[in-house]
């Protein structure tokens, strides 16, 4: 059986760098900052265009009731 310890200690590693997958990111300012890390970083012109178009066309798809 695996040492509770060990399972506890699990993704404490420094050198696993994150992927910023979960992140929030505030269109008007341009900054994202990452839930798991919390690292936060200013959005280049492409990825700011790439999120607006991506909340854009959620909002798109939401249906509205009549």
């Amino acid at each position: 059986m695996e040492d509770e310890d060990d399972y506890l200690d699990w993704g404490d590693d420094e050198d696993d760098p994150c992927d910023h997958e979960d992140r929030d990111v505030d269109l008007l300012a341009g900054r994202a900052c990452c839930y798991r890390c919390g690292e936060a970083w200013w959005l280049t012109d492409k990825e700011l265009r790439r999120e607006i178009e991506l909340a854009a066309s959620m909002f798109m798809a939401e249906e509205v009731d009549p």
